[in-house]
């Protein structure tokens, strides 16, 4: 399927990406920063982990109170505060192609575009700015988004549902040094063995066209028949974290009891406001679009908020399974809902993302609508 090129820039309402691990050895900040300048959306959502401020303390050698202080002399000054590479590049903290992605970043939006910045755990130091809104840019704990259809949807990073990364933050830690150490040494062998790649010129398809694509693909992604163990594991490339993780979470059933905090939490939330038709995250890594059940049916009259609570995680720009990263969630004009991927040799993608990453689930027909859900109790 031909893709978008250089030559022809996708539109949409709402782009959420998450996971971008700016001063990471995982970060793939090339692709990145070629991804923000085929895109514009009318509202941008960093949804978490944007920049990596554990492995920036790290790789640059600084400690926690300089790096702290450094953000809060950006984000109480005057101008684009955090998306001011100025300060970054004089303290050698950001390589070249990462500062590069801040720059798409501002160019976003100086172009118009809103951005809201949504920190996760390793980001968390930001969260204290909760609140800030200049210029465009707006740092929120969490946000709600509201499509043209009427959906809303809860943005957050994900990280306030795993219990692991509360419980286990020293383990967590250490693991995460340990990748940066084998992610910079896999970066330099990539970089004898691998060139430089461009997008063609060729537009392909038209922008329009993609992300229909993307929608229709996302609105079928329950029929998709490649069975989970294929889809993370024939990606062709190999990630230490990733193993790790998926080897504690799978035994744990990770997966089950994070969804199951979700469906509780939005569950919470509806009785007070308007009811919450589903939830967008990041935190895991692992792009997904899932239809969840709800323990007690409250939507089956039409009158009580929905029937079933849709769960979409925009996935990663961290180096990890290949064929599963370099996502993001968009949201046409029209309020339907896809994901795209990009290549730098084939530019945005329409792409259609596993059922259930660490876990099978059992589905039963959704008591409101009928659609075929997650049951998280079974099973």
């Amino acid at each position: 399927m031909a893709a978008i090129g250089r030559t022809d820039v996708l539109r949409c309402d709402a782009l959420f990406i998450s996971d971008l691990h700016l001063g990471s050895n995982q970060c793939e900040a090339g692709h990145l920063a070629a991804f923000l300048g085929c895109i514009r959306p009318r509202e941008l959502f960093l949804v978490g982990d944007i920049i990596d401020l554990q492995a920036i303390r790290f790789n640059a050698h600084v400690d926690e109170s300089f790096l702290t202080g450094l953000i809060d002399d950006l984000m109480t000054g005057k101008g684009e505060g955090l998306l001011d590479d100025r300060r970054l590049k004089r303290q050698n903290l950001l390589r070249t192609s990462h500062r590069e992605v801040l720059n798409g970043l501002r160019d976003l939006l100086r172009a118009g575009t809103r951005i809201t910045y949504i920190p996760g755990n390793h980001d968390a130091y930001l969260r204290r700015y909760a609140g800030y809104d200049t210029g465009g840019l707006a740092i929120r704990r969490e946000a709600v988004y509201t499509t043209a259809t009427g959906q809303r949807l809860l943005v957050r990073h994900g990280d306030e549902y795993d219990g692991l990364v509360h419980l286990h933050g020293h383990l967590a830690g250490a693991l995460a040094h340990l990748q940066e150490h084998y992610s910079g040494w896999v970066n330099g062998v990539l970089g004898l063995l691998d060139g430089r790649r461009h997008v063609g010129d060729d537009a392909g398809r038209s922008a329009e066209l993609i992300l229909q694509s993307a929608v229709d693909l996302l609105a079928r992604h329950r029929e998709w028949p490649i069975p989970v163990s294929r889809g993370l594991s024939s990606s062709g490339g190999f990630s230490l974290a990733f193993a790790l993780e998926s080897a504690l979470k799978g035994r744990t059933g990770h997966d089950r009891l994070i969804k199951r905090r979700i469906v509780r939490h939005l569950q919470r939330e509806g009785p007070a406001a308007p009811a919450l038709d589903g939830l967008i995250n990041g935190h895991t890594h692992i792009p997904e679009a899932t239809a969840l059940a709800l323990p007690t049916p409250t939507g089956g009259n039409g009158n009580q908020g929905p029937c079933h609570i849709s769960y979409y995680n925009t996935g990663s720009w961290a180096r990890s399974q290949r064929r599963l990263g370099r996502t993001g969630l968009v949201v046409a004009e029209n309020g339907t809902i896809g994901m795209v991927r990009f290549d730098r040799r084939q530019g945005i993608e329409p792409f259609q993302p596993p059922r259930f990453p660490f876990n099978t689930y059992p589905m039963r027909p959704c008591p409101g609508c009928g659609q075929g859900v997650v049951d998280l109790e079974g099973g």
